[in-house]
């Protein structure tokens, strides 16, 4: 028998306990998408893979028509649970793998953010893109913020497993480990806290910017530009973590 894909369990209730006490940093993530892709009040926004509405829900406080779609229950019941008593007309939430296509199109903006590429192989990688190219208008804009290879790369280098201490006082430490030939990470996070301890591991591929740019561009997708999340401004490889993460946005 063939066992789940990890990233099927991977998103439950344990998820949240621990990486909801994680700073998120979503109101300022959503004003400065915001900006930067010249959104305004009436834009239609899909956030695929919304998770627990981190950044679909400021988006909606700011005025965007957001439809946040997610494969993990327990992640779309506590996006609805945050919700409050904002009108569904403007967020709602879907169940729904992203690798099959939507029901709806005409979005002005498609949004892949947090890394939310690279937990299967390619193959799925292409699926999820051309679901949200055949998602957004012609002219439409589909933005993807990520890690990537060099930056990963760089940083496993020196052997660096990151630890942090949560709000809470959860101590979460992380063991990842480098295939280079794979171009994967796979890694394990642990934690120990009020709420109880324990570990959880995931497989992600880490694409370069190139490999990333030459995705978008099988479904159909053309670069517009290579920025620096939060602040827009054009991407270069800089410093000691090789610009950091970055924010692809390409059109329909």
């Amino acid at each position: 028998m063939t066992s789940a894909p990890w990233w099927e369990q991977f998103f439950d209730e344990d998820y949240l306990r621990v990486w909801a006490n994680v700073p998120a940093r979503g109101d300022e993530e959503a004003a400065a998408l915001w900006r930067i892709l010249g959104l305004s009040a009436g834009s239609r926004v899909l956030d695929a893979g919304c998770g627990y509405g981190r950044v679909s829900l400021p988006l909606a406080h700011l005025g965007a028509r957001v439809l946040g779609v997610d494969q993990s229950a327990p992640m779309l019941a506590d996006a609805e649970r945050r919700r409050g008593d904002l009108d569904p007309r403007q967020l709602r939430y879907l169940r729904h793998d992203l690798r099959t296509r939507l029901g709806e199109s005409g979005f002005d903006v498609a949004l892949s953010l947090f890394s939310s590429l690279g937990y299967g192989d390619e193959s799925d990688d292409l699926a999820i893109l051309g679901t949200l190219a055949a998602a957004v208008k012609p002219g439409g804009k589909v933005a993807v913020d990520t890690n990537h290879r060099d930056i990963l790369a760089a940083l496993l280098a020196r052997g660096v497993s990151p630890a942090q201490r949560l709000s809470d006082g959860t101590l979460l430490v992380e063991e990842p480990r480098f295939d280079p030939v794979a171009g994967r990470v796979e890694t394990t996070w642990f934690w120990s806290g009020p709420h109880g301890s324990g570990q959880k591991s995931a497989s992600l591929r880490a694409y370069t910017i190139t490999e990333l740019v030459r995705l978008l561009e099988r479904v159909g997708l053309r670069l517009e530009a290579a920025l620096h999340p939060g602040t827009g401004a054009p991407f270069t490889p800089t410093g000691p973590w090789l610009g950091g993460r970055v924010l692809l946005v390409a059109v329909s």
